[in-house]
């Protein structure tokens, strides 16, 4: 019953193309623009693909290796602006594994701009994290990356940029 629940919400928010998003109204005419994208991480643990973080299922989980300063990233296909990054953490364990992650946007992978910063750590599993960008954030990438401490796992279980062309 709660799956099917759960599956008839996720597919009315993406096919309907919806306009609130956890509490607050989005200008009207954003949509989710990482849906499907490409996406890759730092490195993969198990074969977990980074691919889990833009399919749209809360339920599945992307997940890097123990490292320093672990990443995924988003590749839109296209230069979008970018209102608010949504980072959604894993619900079956660990929590507090997502912590100190900056969430970056930008043209090219080697000039990305702070959108917004995640101290943390997260409290609970399938917490949201939010990040509004700055006016006029513009970019084809999007990056989320924890930046302190030395060893790391990243692991989330979807992320929803909202933008617009």
């Amino acid at each position: 019953m709660v799956i099917c629940s759960l599956l008839s919400v996720l597919f009315l928010a993406f096919i309907c193309d919806i306009q609130n998003t956890m509490g607050h109204r989005l200008p009207r005419n954003l949509k989710n623009v990482a849906y499907g994208k490409f996406a890759r991480q730092s490195s993969t643990y198990h074969h977990i693909p980074a691919s889990y973080a833009v399919n749209g299922v809360f339920t599945d989980f992307t997940h890097t290796k123990l490292e320093k300063n672990p990443w995924i990233r988003i590749d839109l296909g296209r230069n979008y602006t970018v209102h608010e990054v949504e980072v959604f953490n894993r619900r079956d364990c660990c929590p507090e594994r997502l912590h100190d992650v900056d969430i970056r946007v930008g043209n090219d992978l080697h000039a990305m701009h702070l959108c917004g910063h995640f101290t943390g750590p997260s409290t609970r599993g399938g917490e949201r994290i939010a990040v509004f960008c700055p006016y006029n954030t513009f970019g084809r990438y999007v990056e989320i990356q924890i930046v302190e401490g030395w060893n790391n796992y990243l692991s989330v279980a979807e992320v929803i940029v909202w933008g617009r062309l």
